[in-house]
This record gives C-alpha cells, sequence and structure tokens, in this order.
C-alpha cells in the first residue's frame, strides 16, 4: 500500500513539475528560481520515492527470509520429534516384544512398564500450518493423524500395563504361578478364566500391531515431510532419520 501512494505521487509529482519548468522556459520567466526551488524538489521527491521503494522491498524481503527460517526450524522440530517417538517405540519393541514375539505364551512373558507419558512428545502441529501453502498440504493432515496415532499407541501399552499389573497378577500370585515359568498356554487359560485370558491376549495383540505399525508410519511421514521441505528449500539443511535395527 505503501508503495503504492508512493507511485501515484512520483506519477503526479514529476509532471507537475516538469510541467511548471516548461511552462516558465517558454515564457522565460523565473528561469533561477526553477533551478533553485523545483529542480531540488524534484531530486527531493525521486529521492523519495526511490527511498521508500527499496525500504519496502527490504522489508518484504526480510520477512520472506524470516518466513522460510522459521517454516525450517519447526519442519526440522517436527522430523526430530518424529524421530523421537519412533526411538520411544523401537526402544519397547526390542526390549518387550522382539524376546517373545514368536513364542505361543508371549501374552503372559511380556512384561508391563512403567506410565508412559502420551504427551511428552508433540509435532506442534500448528507450527507447520505454512505446508497448506504448498502442493503437499495434504501432508498436515497425516502429521495430524501420525500424532495420534502415536498417542493411542502409548495408551495402548499403557492400558495393558495396568490390565497386568491390577488384574492379571492378583490372579497369578493366588493360583500359585511364579514368573518366570513354563506354564502351557492351557494352564494360563485355566488360571485366568476365559475373560481375563481374553482380554491379555488382544491387549498384547494390539499393543504388538499398534507399535510395529507405528514406527513405520512414523518413519514414512517424516520421509515426505523431509522431501516436501527439501524440494522447498533446495539449499537449507532438512534433517532425516533411520530406524536403528
Amino acid at each position: 500500500m505503501k508503495d503504492q501512494k508512493m507511485k501515484i505521487i512520483f506519477a503526479f509529482g514529476v509532471p507537475f513539475i516538469l510541467g511548471v519548468g516548461a511552462g516558465w522556459i517558454v515564457q522565460g520567466r523565473h528561469w533561477d528560481v526553477f533551478f533553485t526551488s523545483y529542480i531540488p524538489a524534484l531530486a527531493t521527491l525521486v529521492a523519495a520515492f526511490y527511498g521508500a521503494k527499496y525500504a519496502f522491498q527490504f522489508q518484504k524481503d526480510k520477512e520472506e527470509e524470516d518466513n522460510k527460517r522459521r517454516n525450517i526450524i519447526n519442519g526440522n522440530i517436527a522430523i526430530f520429534n518424529m524421530k523421537q517417538m519412533t526411538s520411544v517405540l523401537r526402544n519397547f519393541q526390542k526390549k518387550f516384544i522382539d524376546p517373545v514375539r514368536d513364542r505361543p505364551t508371549c501374552f503372559l512373558e511380556m512384561r508391563p512398564t512403567t506410565h508412559l507419558e502420551k504427551n511428552a512428545i508433540t509435532l506442534n502441529i500448528e507450527t507447520l500450518y505454512f505446508l497448506l501453502d504448498t502442493n503437499v498440504r495434504n501432508l498436515l493432515c497425516e502429521l495430524v493423524t501420525e500424532e495420534a496415532r502415536y498417542q493411542s499407541t502409548l495408551d495402548a501399552i499403557n492400558e495393558r500395563s495396568r490390565v497386568y499389573t491390577q488384574e492379571i497378577e492378583p490372579v497369578l500370585d493366588r493360583a500359585g504361578f511364579v514368573q518366570p515359568g513354563n506354564y502351557s498356554v492351557a494352564q494360563i487359560e485355566q488360571a485366568l478364566g476365559n475373560r481375563l485370558y481374553s482380554i491379555l491376549c488382544d491387549a498384547t495383540n494390539q499393543v504388538i500391531h499398534h507399535v510395529d505399525s507405528t514406527i513405520l508410519s512414523l518413519k514414512r511421514c517424516a520421509d515426505k515431510l523431509t522431501a516436501s521441505l527439501k524440494t522447498q528449500y533446495p539449499k537449507e539443511t532438512i534433517i532425516g532419520f533411520e530406524i536403528t535395527m
């Protein structure tokens, strides 16, 4: 708006001053006044116009650079946070799932954990709204989904741990089960009863499924964000990560 006003002033002011000067030249009057008053006024007007123009352009360039730096920082933070989410789940996978994954009694052998805080790591979605102005605007919805998927996975782990410690262990203790022990599936089902046995099996299967799938989906989504940022800002440093096996 300011730049437009200066253009209007320049467009009307310069012709006016030159027209007055030309009229005086034709009439042969006030030649000295033209050079001592109107020429400096014209120079001042021209200087003001270009000064305002370059100041406006400088401010515009600065704002664009600030937005770019902010987008890069926020994008890298989101990728880093997805790496942290993946690490949390990968550590759980290696410590609790993988050692018992293929055992028929894995539903009992998988130990409970302390409570995992699902909001300890977030993606700060509001800082990624700039993606809506790109050709990958749907990626923002995927990031929202991934954050929710991660939180649901921790909810599943926490719920299984609660069931295990508050409901399963007391029953097994009363039945004389000693952990670890070499018990058959039938013995465990008989000790727990059909209801608790089904609850524990379902909860364990859900945890394994959620952890396995969310690790992969977080990595895919992080890779998409990395690729998008590299496309938008090819000369800038954009982070990525690999899943350690």
